[in-house]
């Protein structure tokens, strides 16, 4: 089964959608320059509703997704917000990683040919999982651009995949790269709003393109 990140979350209206329609995680942006910025205690408020309503971290998971901040803020806002899993965006090494004391998924950026620009086995960056995705203009994620998934396929299998995902590509990208996870932010926005409508469509299609695999 695919696993899938609903990103970007801000409320508690657009995470219960995702997590009703079968998400297996949920990602809060702590990055301030983006739009998407949420602060660790309106996360904790959005995490306890969702444990209260949808169960804990065996059932989903929430994803602090963090670009070179201060190892001791980042734990601080990992404490608050009662997250299981850390994102790394930035230029964090594997030293900073081994501080965080949680799951770790290593940002690895992915240029417009589908070259990766860093190692593609997570333990070489000292994570549990790497993500596969775009950055443009001086944007850790959530570009909306795509890449050619069959160049990424070599290592996606362990990997998140990311990078302009949307209801109406993704199962192609799922048959083609075959990757361990999906991952989507914009793709399932309206006017950077997070749509329902859109995170449901997109969920369909992933468990869709699974039973067609059978």
């Amino acid at each position: 089964m695919t696993r899938v990140k609903i990103c970007g979350v801000k409320t508690v209206e657009h995470a219960c959608v995702a997590l009703e329609a079968g998400a297996d995680y949920l990602g809060f942006i702590f990055y301030r320059p983006s739009h998407r910025y949420v602060e660790p205690l309106t996360v904790a408020e959005i995490v306890a509703a969702c444990r209260a309503r949808f169960g804990g971290s065996d059932r989903w998971q929430a994803v602090g997704v963090f670009v070179d901040e201060p190892i001791a803020d980042l734990i601080s806002a990992c404490t608050v917000a009662d997250l299981d899993v850390v994102q790394l965006c930035g230029a964090e090494d594997r030293d900073y990683s081994g501080q965080v004391g949680r799951q770790t998924v290593r940002v690895v950026h992915v240029d417009g040919e589908g070259v990766p620009h860093g190692p593609t086995h997570a333990s070489e960056h000292g994570a549990d999982r790497i993500l596969l995705d775009t950055k443009a203009d001086g944007r850790y994620g959530g570009t909306g651009a795509t890449y050619p998934w069959t160049a990424v396929r070599p290592f996606a299998e362990a990997a998140f995949l990311a990078g302009g995902l949307t209801p109406d590509n993704v199962a192609e990208a799922i048959a083609v790269a075959q990757p361990w996870a999906v991952d989507v932010s914009s793709g399932v926005e309206r006017d950077r709003v997070k749509d329902p409508d859109l995170i449901r469509a997109f969920i369909t299609e992933v468990r869709r393109v699974d039973n067609d695999r059978g």
